[in-house]
């Protein structure tokens, strides 16, 4: 059997859809790790036209990169990237994939209308369908009901979660047996040293205490509401805190504000948290390595988002040792289980309640903690 795999996201490693592209080719390449007995590739990874490769893509035996020729489109090819992603979804990739025989795989929400072979698609969540206003403009709505006709008549379709899962079914209105849960996992990490931690919080200027929190800033992500509860969390401060205020450290590059995107440091401006030396902190991009670094040196990790297909973030969290209060959102209640503090999605008191009962409690986080590491073990 031969598969291939739409490699659109490959050169896009700090979006969800390319991590997961990245750790299967890794995970598949364990299970052939010897290659086929003829030599010839099994597992191909499909590039489209112009993709920009910043390092090699490890191609052990039986397995092969393909950068795809232009398609022959001259007069639409180039006119612009959304366009140039629609024709390689419903052309190129179909085409490469009937060249190369066997099995297309698009780790992400999108199928071809004209199948060539057998196909699988990764559905990771129906986020357009089920929040409201992510549709976007009408190109992109156009677009992902074009998406949707094409997966509708996929072999299969994968899920993250049992959500996702439930989510797929009810959106696209294909039958229970043509979904199937494949649930997401995280690597494991070292015991960090404390000095490894004290060297990460030091260099993101961080005081020995604070809480932490990764995910993005899209609207579901609940980032103000997250500086709003942060407010009640600094306000309602005692003894217990000794000395300085909670400290909330924020991961990640906030973007510009418009569309999904709210604005978030215009809210924690708002707030009177903008400035040095007050208690949020936003610390810019976190490198992959850095990240369950920083989550092992937190007292908590906070994650309010709505709605997920599934939460890598909190889980890896876990994995490290670190307390995590959620939301229960989408499939969080999944993830997270009874290993972490759950709150109803949009609640901000009950967010900043759930912050200061754990960050109080020692033997809590402890609890949780230990908790939260078997439970990582379960994925």
């Amino acid at each position: 059997m031969r598969v291939a795999l739409n490699g659109f996201f490959w050169d896009q490693p700090r979006t969800g859809s390319g991590q997961y592209l990245r750790h299967l080719w890794a995970a598949l390449a364990r299970l052939v790790p010897e290659g086929p007995a003829n030599g010839e590739p099994v597992f191909s990874m499909l590039l489209p036209p112009g993709s920009s490769i910043e390092e090699p893509v490890p191609t052990p035996s039986g397995f092969q990169v393909r950068q795809t020729t232009p398609l022959p489109m001259p007069g639409l090819q180039g006119k612009s990237a959304n366009l140039d992603k629609l024709l390689w979804e419903q052309y190129g990739v179909g085409r490469e994939a009937e060249h190369i025989g066997g099995l297309l795989h698009t780790p992400y929400l999108s199928a071809p209308l004209r199948k060539t072979a057998p196909t699988v698609v990764t559905a990771h969540d129906m986020i357009p369908w089920v929040v409201p206003g992510y549709r976007g403009s009408l190109f992109v709505h156009l677009y992902l009901r074009l998406s949707v006709a094409g997966v509708r008549r996929a072999d299969l379709i994968i899920a993250d979660s049992e959500a996702s899962r439930r989510d797929v079914i009810h959106v696209l209105k294909v039958p229970p047996h043509q979904v199937r849960t494949v649930l997401l996992g995280v690597d494991r990490h070292p015991e960090y040293t404390q000095e490894e931690l004290e060297e990460v919080r030091l260099r993101f200027g961080l005081p020995p205490a604070f809480a932490f929190y990764l995910g993005g800033f899209d609207r579901r992500k609940n980032v103000p509401l997250l500086l709003r509860a942060w407010r009640e969390v600094v306000d309602m401060r005692d003894n217990d805190y000794e000395g300085e205020p909670p400290t909330l450290a924020i991961g990640g590059a906030a973007p510009e504000p418009g569309g999904v995107f709210p604005d978030v440091r215009g809210e924690a401006h708002k707030l009177g948290f903008q400035g040095e030396g007050l208690p949020v902190r936003f610390l810019g991009r976190v490198t992959e390595q850095d990240k369950p670094r920083l989550m092992a040196a937190a007292r908590l990790f906070v994650y309010p988002s709505a709605y997920e297909g599934f939460g890598l973030d909190p889980l890896e969290a876990m994995s490290v040792g670190c307390p995590v209060v959620s939301s229960s959102g989408g499939s969080l209640k999944e993830v997270v289980g009874q290993a972490g503090i759950l709150v109803p999605p949009n609640d901000e008191a009950a967010l900043a309640s759930a912050v200061i009962a754990v960050w109080r409690d020692e033997a809590l986080r402890q609890t949780l903690g230990e908790a939260g590491r078997a439970r990582s073990r379960q994925f």
